[in-house]
């Protein structure tokens, strides 16, 4: 990492990184426990096996949203397209924002194959027009589509269309799985959500710890990608991740890239992420700096920090703040979050919150947001 890159993270994100390391100073005392290894990446939640080594699940979201001055306004004609529906509504509107089916077949305990069909924006109360731009129009997602091969703990192998391992957000992005209706701009706008390649992934032990590492590879040729979005033309990067102790991960990710429709520039990007969990509660973080050298697209850099607290059973109440700078516009934007997450069991997540933005265009997500969330 260059001395100009190290300078830039701790003036603009020390602040966020020594709160965070406050609260994590101030709940936990130092144990033994060794740590154990990360999830499998974006690995899908529980399901029902149908028959023989066939697994289904899936989730249903219903959304209603009520944008305020600020968000009904249109963003600027040559502002990059965001690809959650709720990103960018101008209108007060009921939707389906997603059907979603997940099926996965493990025909051994080495192999499996996975797909994610997602149905977005199919019912909408009033129906979509041009008003709501392109990307709130229906249209029916391949999110997920590849093969594992489990080598051994150390060495798996995963080829198809995945989640890009950029970040923890990324990864565990869909509805039941995060805090808010509102995704944060830098899980989005700054390198495509998806790719469609080659990645090797595994954890090693180092002492007492376990390094996670995810690397991965494409020549572009993104499968079905989502209109509107400016998929990968090539790419490779990864991310190394570790328990610090049995309730807190970090992350470090690092990716190069070109993406279609944003000129000859090859992006560097380097990122960070923090997440603690502990006694219910969850304070997590990212930091994303991109940078190319085409003027008009080059640098983009950014941060939240989240935090989500019980309050009562199954209720939480979840806040945010983010910054973020888009090379497009040469804006820097915050949005102040706050809201209330209710999760009943297994099956059902209600979330509702107030996102309030400033500075930047017009046109950014602002307003009140609520999902009821069914998961099968």
């Amino acid at each position: 990492m260059t001395t100009g890159f190290q300078s830039f993270l701790c003036a603009r994100f020390a602040p966020a990184l020594l709160l965070l390391g406050a609260v994590t100073a101030q709940a936990i005392e130092p144990i033994a426990e060794v740590p154990t290894p990360e999830a499998i990446p974006d690995s899908p939640p529980p399901g029902t096996r149908l028959f023989g080594d066939v697994t289904f699940s899936g989730y249903a979201t219903t959304q209603f949203l009520i944008p305020d001055a600020r968000s009904r306004a249109p963003q600027p004609p040559n502002a990059t397209v965001l690809g959650d529906d709720s990103q960018s509504v101008h209108r007060t509107r009921l939707d389906l924002s997603h059907l979603s089916g997940i099926a996965w077949w493990e025909p051994s305990p080495d192999w499996k194959v996975l797909g994610e069909i997602d149905l977005q924006d199919i019912v909408q109360v009033p129906a979509h027009s041009s008003e709501d731009g392109p990307a709130s129009e229906p249209y029916v997602a391949l999110d997920r589509l590849y093969v594992d091969y489990r080598y051994r703990d150390a060495l798996n192998v995963r080829a198809g269309k995945f989640l890009t391992p950029i970040g923890h957000w990324n990864q565990e992005h869909s509805d039941p799985q995060v805090w808010t209706v509102l995704r944060p701009l830098i899980s989005q706008s700054a390198f495509p959500t998806n790719a469609t390649g080659v990645m090797l992934f595994g954890s090693v032990p180092v002492g007492s710890q376990w390094i996670d590492y995810q690397t991965y590879a494409s020549d572009g040729g993104e499968w079905r990608p989502s209109p509107g979005s400016h998929p990968f033309e090539s790419s490779f990067g990864g991310r190394v991740s570790t328990a610090l102790n049995p309730f807190m991960q970090l992350g470090l990710s690092a990716s190069r890239f070109r993406q279609e429709g944003l000129g000859s520039s090859r992006f560097n990007l380097f990122g960070a992420d923090l997440a603690l969990n502990w006694q219910g509660a969850e304070v997590s973080g990212e930091i994303i700096h991109r940078h190319g050298k085409d003027a008009n697209v080059g640098e983009e850099h950014g941060w939240f920090a989240q935090a989500a607290i019980p309050v009562a059973e199954r209720w939480w109440v979840v806040s945010r703040l983010e910054q973020y700078r888009r090379a497009v516009d040469d804006s820097q934007s915050s949005t102040a979050l706050l809201g209330v997450v209710y999760r009943s069991g297994r099956h059902w997540v209600f979330k509702a919150e107030w996102a309030h933005a400033s500075g930047g265009p017009s046109g950014l997500p602002s307003g009140f947001l609520s999902s009821l969330t069914m998961v099968y």
